[in-house]
């Protein structure tokens, strides 16, 4: 379980730091539709992440120790963040 959850996490930090590299212009030129597209699909990312963010600590946040850097974990990592909290909390 914990491997899968180490893959999940690199997963997507490597798409984190890939849609971030192209927005700075760090890796190739685009066009302005390129462009928009890569900001929009970074920005659906963030949301969904907050959505679930919020859906976790109104369900979960009375039943599991919330730990300092636990919510920015589900930010980045989405279920991955949340997994390894709720493995956290069996293996405790």
């Amino acid at each position: 379980m914990n491997m899968i959850l180490l893959l999940g996490k690199a997963i997507f930090a490597i798409i984190w730091i890939a849609l971030l590299a192209l927005l700075s212009g760090l890796v190739v030129d685009m066009s302005t539709q390129a462009y928009g597209l890569i900001a929009m699909l970074l920005g659906v990312l963030v949301i969904m992440h907050l959505l679930f963010l919020g859906i976790f600590v109104a369900t979960m946040k009375a039943q599991l120790p919330w730990k300092k850097g636990d919510g920015w974990q589900i930010l980045i990592f989405g279920i991955f963040g949340w997994l390894t909290i709720y493995a956290r909390q069996s293996d405790d």
